[in-house]
């Protein structure tokens, strides 16, 4: 009795585990693929939405004299995506981190709810999509690679504005 006790508790171990090692694998396949059907179906393409940097939320203002970040570098960004739920993720928004050897440092964040896409402001305002979709959309180029590199610039750039004295 106590060996099938065991090899039950083994089981439902592993299979948990399986379901939080791939639901946010799952979780991101889904919005490429309703994405892709949705931007067929309109006819644009998510490379090309436009977004602003305006809706990023900085924790401290720059130009800053902190040496985290007086002294980062490109390299030092770091961008986490931040999450709801380990079961069931849905992404909550992203967070641009200055990663040192000494520190991390929380420098900004970027709720999900608030990187709004004008294309995509058309089209719900005309109906053609509801705000599911537009969540779903606007998830996915959030987590576009070449979105996060620009992300990445500008927070840069931002930091590098009071180095420069400009």
């Amino acid at each position: 009795m106590v060996g099938f006790s065991l090899v039950l508790v083994l089981a439902i171990f592993i299979f948990i585990s399986i379901i939080l090692m791939s639901s946010r694998f799952f979780y991101f396949t889904e919005l490429k693929s309703m994405t892709q059907k949705i931007t067929r179906l309109h006819g644009f393409d998510i490379e090309e939405l436009d977004y602003s940097f305006e809706q990023i939320v900085y924790f401290v203002s720059l130009p800053s004299n902190l040496p985290a970040i007086k002294h980062a570098q490109l390299e030092n960004i770091v961008i986490k995506r931040s999450f709801e739920s380990l079961f069931f993720p849905r992404l909550l928004g992203i967070k641009i981190v200055i990663h040192t050897d000494t520190e991390n440092l929380t420098l900004a964040y970027l709720p999900i709810k608030d990187f709004r896409l004008p294309a995509l402001d058309q089209l719900l305002e005309q109906g053609k999509i509801d705000e599911v979709d537009y969540l779903k959309i606007s998830t996915c180029k959030l987590i576009h690679s070449q979105t996060l590199k620009e992300i990445s610039d500008e927070v840069y750039k931002q930091m590098q504005l009071g180095r420069n004295g400009k």
